[in-house]
């Protein structure tokens, strides 16, 4: 089983293939990519994947308004 790591940065710059097109997150997803790290997957020696794994980049300002407002 072979694991992949990729930032967003390395898959945009680099044209690298990654197994979900980076468009689903803000198209599907209605997540900014601004907001999405990296990705993650593993595939089985025949090609099958097996998990995949978006990472995310917390809102610092969204937290601080949490704080303030005693949440």
């Amino acid at each position: 089983m072979q694991t992949f790591f990729k930032t967003v940065e390395e898959l945009v710059n680099n044209n690298e293939k990654c197994p979900l097109p980076l468009e689903i997150i803000p198209n599907n997803m209605g997540i900014n990519l601004s907001s999405t790290e990296a990705i993650s997957w593993q595939k089985k020696d025949d090609g099958q994947l097996t998990s995949l794994t978006i990472y995310f980049l917390p809102n610092e300002e969204a937290g601080k308004e949490d704080k303030a407002a005693g949440k």
